[in-house]
């Protein structure tokens, strides 16, 4: 269960609720939650959250929590209906102009107060709110559900997460000419210890490493067969077309995505070398110096690798998988988990 490190200040809403009992007993224990935290802006004005979730080593997201039940939309204007009975209308840019001020607000409070930069999402938060069977050609243009939160996404934790991850992926693609750094455990811990949450906090568990599957069409169904067992395993895994969001280019968020990986996990056949993208995911990796884990998914010898591959493949030990091997899994698995902790201890900053 998540950790929550502080008092909420006040009663919490029927959302809050909601969120808070989410965090407590469905989300993992190396993720922090502050309910209803506020911090003194430059202006000195207070601002108010309503969660902040923050996860080391990815981000801190804000969860601008509505109690919403039903809504619609109509030439430009949103109309709320709340659990309470009451009814507001918001416009969308207004909307978005209310998230991104928490955003930038929180990034300079922590660049002021701790000299961190870490990077900051936003999610807007509708516990009350079903978007399943819902048309979504009924949808706002400007209502993105990548960076919304339902009572969907709260049916199933990994799918939570998830959506955590691909916010990231796609803001880091997004963020891409500005300049971040990691938020470390130990940031977490101080941001908590000056809050005075009097909450002495315990080591933190590591987070899951972060696996991107290279692989073929060809390879499709072993492909879904390796990602559902690996996750299983407690590790995320990146795999298109499923991770790519709707509407967006894949090779940015390709990109994006092997350079937030920990493991680059590559499922090779007659097919897969002779493809050109896999090819491309492969230099990349390559050029990132990612750890990278080759499983050839058909019996193979060496005079069927192509010049290509047996250039670029001969310093890395492959492994022959025709079929599920779990002992091939499980040292997947644990390549994983030594290359995580091989990036951690690149990240951490040097204390003063």
């Amino acid at each position: 269960m998540a950790r929550i490190v502080n008092e909420p200040q006040g009663r919490l809403s029927f959302g809050e609720e909601i969120m808070a009992e989410f965090a407590k007993n469905r989300l993992p224990d190396y993720i922090s939650v502050a309910l209803t935290p506020s911090i003194h802006g430059k202006d000195g004005q207070i601002m108010e959250f309503d969660m902040l979730i923050f996860v080391p080593h990815m981000g801190i997201y804000i969860l601008d929590i509505k109690n919403v039940t039903s809504f619609a939309y109509s030439e430009g204007t949103y109309r709320y209906v709340y659990s309470d009975g009451r009814s507001i209308e918001a416009s969308g840019a207004r909307r978005q102009a209310g998230l991104k001020q928490q955003v930038y607000a929180l990034r300079d409070y922590l660049k002021e107060k701790f000299n961190i930069t870490p990077l900051v999402y936003e999610f807007e938060c509708f516990p009350g709110l079903r978007l399943k069977g819902f048309d979504s050609r009924m949808l706002p243009p400007d209502f993105d559900t990548r960076h919304v939160i339902t009572m969907d996404d709260l049916d199933d934790e990994l799918g939570f997460l998830r959506k955590i991850i691909d916010c990231t992926i796609d803001q880091k693609a997004f963020w891409a000419n500005d300049t971040f750094e990691d938020l470390s455990d130990k940031d977490v811990h101080d941001i908590f210890f000056f809050w005075e949450t009097g909450i002495k906090l315990p080591p933190r568990p590591d987070r899951p490493p972060v696996v991107f599957l290279s692989y073929n069409r060809m390879n499709n169904e072993m492909s879904k067969d390796v990602q559902t067992i690996l996750e299983d395993r407690h590790a995320f895994v990146w795999r298109a077309p499923k991770d790519v969001p709707a509407g967006r280019d894949y090779f940015p968020n390709e990109m994006a995505a092997i350079e937030e990986c920990d493991l680059f996990l590559i499922l090779l056949s007659s097919s897969a070398q002779e493809s050109e993208e896999v090819r491309k995911e492969f230099s990349k990796a390559v050029e990132l110096n990612k750890t990278i884990f080759p499983v050839w998914v058909e019996d193979i010898s060496d005079s069927d690798i192509n010049d290509y591959y047996r250039l670029h493949l001969a310093k890395y030990q492959y492994r022959v998988m025709p079929k599920i091997d779990y002992d091939v899994i499980s040292e997947i698995v644990a390549t994983a988990k030594q290359a995580k902790k091989d990036n951690d201890a690149k990240l951490i900053r040097s204390t003063p």
